[in-house]
């Protein structure tokens, strides 16, 4: 999920695509998610809480975790829920 481009702002189809192959990603694969109101990841926030800092930041990388079967909320970078970190919480949902 691509929010912002490499300044901040918002990307374009093209950066996307760029994006894409300076990682080796199947472009079809790379969502932006950069809205008019919010910007960065507007429509990922405005459906799940990051859990964001007691000063409203969001540290990047940030992490999410749902659980497939059931779409659970199982772990974010700012509320690892009892895990003690994102491959913990992984490993718990591929072995479960």
């Amino acid at each position: 999920m691509l929010g912002e481009n490499q300044a901040r702002g918002k990307p374009t189809l093209a950066y996307c695509k760029t994006y894409a192959n300076q990682y080796k990603l199947p472009p079809d694969k790379v969502v932006l998610d950069n809205g008019n109101t919010y910007g960065g990841w507007e429509v990922l926030f405005g459906a799940m809480n990051p859990y964001l800092s007691d000063t409203g930041e969001l540290s990047l990388p940030w992490d999410g975790i749902l659980d497939g079967d059931n779409m659970e909320y199982k772990y974010s970078s700012g509320n690892k829920n009892g895990f003690k970190d994102v491959n913990a919480a992984l490993q718990y949902i591929i072995a479960n």
